[in-house]
């Protein structure tokens, strides 16, 4: 994960809190573009972005891409 860039710290405080407090849109994901996607695959046919709530591309990615974060 890229230290700096548009809602980072968003994510590093949403990894901390409890899932039901991130769900419930406290400290939710930014609503523009972040600039520098990172993916994860959200249910097997669309990859969304850890930072931003437009970042979406279908799944799998497409050559040419940055492969998803792998691990935890």
């Amino acid at each position: 994960m890229t230290p700096t860039g548009r809602y980072r710290w968003r994510t590093r405080v949403r990894s901390h809190l409890p899932w039901f407090l991130a769900e419930r849109g406290l400290f939710g994901k930014g609503r523009r573009d972040c600039g520098a996607h990172e993916w994860y695959n959200h249910d097997g046919a669309v990859a969304r972005c850890y930072h931003c709530e437009t970042g979406e591309q279908p799944w799998p990615l497409p050559p040419g891409n940055a492969a998803p974060p792998t691990g935890g």
